[in-house]
């Protein structure tokens, strides 16, 4: 038995009469947190709607159930081996999920044995499971309201689910109608699956087992579907190696990058030598007083050239409390050769502090490095109450290009009068761990896709499983 096309298309209301055509409606999924718009069926006489709840649904939306339905290993009349049995498919049922509206579809394959005997091959989302008729030693589907009894197994009713019939074809055991339900249940007991089948009346129990769709290509395949498969076999197989091996490429990078997150190198002697070029000195803008300091540190060694550094200004809060107020620093990197060349090697206060209060306007910068950054203490509250939050230390990386003697310059600017020596410095080599972190997440990429693809790689003309 088929679907006629032109029949379903004639189609009428159950109410009225009148014909039914495709449409849609909004619906709040509670999976999605949110109104989607599903299909439905419609009368354009007086508007009655049906939804997969109904029969009417199924025959108006029978096409696009079915419009892969020849994409399948199995076909009508092809006979197969499987474990020394000959089969030979004689009829097929395909089945919809009642409680989805996007496509939910599974095909029930009807067989027969070469000894007379009926075999379901049920075909799902590219797994195939084999079943046959199975007797229970006991079963009470009504005694108990919430739950099955099954051969001294609980099973309870809330697993169940309603398939509807979307198409027919064959020589079946009897004469389903589209949109036909049946209440399933599908679950395991001692290791074996069964599925329980009620409809009108009537109920069916099956006993199953997944089959290797290496052994139902090799039964009911024909040469190009066995190719075919093959060439997906290897084609999954070296993309799962690919992912393996950049998923442990991915676990190096992150090891090497903690080793070397964990070896920095600080750079002794920063702050060993200060000059102070100006102490709190007010300064006016914007009807706003505020204090400006400046300090020389160095010189000091950077012995690793073509390397990555980490400089840290920070609060010391030993030295000097910070309280609701703010501070902002510049600081510059400025290696000595440079530094002696701008003053004409006159390492003198006066000489120095005319350098930097010029440096901005200076045509070839004497700093090869320079950042900038905010200390901040405020308090307030909000609807959670009383808060009080401050940011003392600011840092940031830099390469290194040439290794040699350096000097740190720091221009300071300040809410309130603050000692220069409440301010640290601290610089340190750092190993590029964060070069690691990149490769690791590249890495980690490529083991992803390759694993996807290991699952989705199909050359068939159906979906495979994994």
């Amino acid at each position: 038995m088929g679907t006629d096309n032109q029949e379903l298309k004639a189609l009428k209301c159950s109410k009225c009469g009148g014909a039914l055509v495709k449409s849609r409606r909004s619906e709040y999924d509670d999976e999605e947190e949110e109104n989607v718009s599903i299909p439905i069926g419609k009368c354009s006489s007086c508007g009655q709607e049906y939804d997969q709840k109904t029969e009417e649904y199924y025959g108006l939306f029978a096409d696009d159930l079915t419009a892969d339905k020849d994409n399948s290993v199995f076909k009508l009349g092809k006979k197969g081996t499987l474990k020394g049995v000959e089969y030979e498919i004689v009829g097929r049922i395909r089945y919809q999920d009642e409680d989805e509206w996007e496509k939910d579809t599974w095909d029930e394959w009807f067989a027969v044995a070469a000894d007379g005997t009926y075999h379901y091959f049920v075909e799902e989302e590219g797994e195939v499971h084999s079943y046959e008729d199975y007797t229970p030693q006991s079963i009470d589907l009504e005694s108990d309201p919430s739950s099955i009894e099954f051969d001294g197994k609980k099973i309870s009713k809330d697993e169940a689910y309603v398939g509807r019939i979307v198409y027919a074809e064959g020589e079946l055991p009897w004469k389903p109608e589209i949109g036909e339900p049946a209440v399933m249940y599908d679950f395991k007991k001692d290791g074996a699956k069964f599925t329980i089948e009620q409809s009108e009346g009537e109920v069916s129990i099956t006993k199953g087992e997944k089959l290797s769709y290496n052994d139902v290509v090799a039964a009911f395949g024909g040469e190009e579907h066995k190719k075919l498969f093959d060439e997906t076999v290897t084609k999954r197989k070296n993309y799962k190696l690919k992912a393996a091996l950049y998923a442990a490429c991915s676990a190096a990078a992150f090891a090497l990058a903690i080793v070397n997150c964990l070896s920095s190198a600080p750079v002794d002697g920063v702050m060993k030598s200060r000059l102070d070029l100006a102490g709190n000195v007010p300064i006016t803008e914007n009807g706003q007083t505020m204090y400006q300091s400046e300090v020389l540190y160095g010189p000091f060694e950077l012995k690793k050239g073509d390397s990555l550094y980490n400089a840290r200004v920070y609060v010391d809060p030993a030295v000097q409390k910070f309280n609701l107020e703010w501070q902002s620093f510049r600081f510059l990197l400025v290696p000595e050769n440079r530094l002696l060349k701008a003053v004409n090697h006159q390492m003198t206060p006066a000489a120095l502090k005319d350098l930097f209060d010029e440096v901005d306007a200076i045509r070839e910068p004497v700093e090869c490095y320079t950042f900038s950054g905010d200390f901040w203490d405020e308090e307030g509250s909000d609807d959670e109450g009383y808060w009080h939050e401050s940011d003392l230390s600011v840092d940031d990386d830099f390469v290194l290009e040439k290794a040699g003697r350096y000097y740190a310059f720091l221009e300071l600017t300040s809410q309130k009068p603050r000692a220069t020596a409440s301010i640290g410095l601290s610089l340190e080599r750092v190993k590029s761990y964060r070069y690691y972190i990149i490769i690791m997440v590249i890495l980690a990429g490529l083991a992803f896709f390759n694993r996807a693809r290991a699952k989705t790689y199909n050359a068939m003309p159906f979906s495979v499983a994994e």
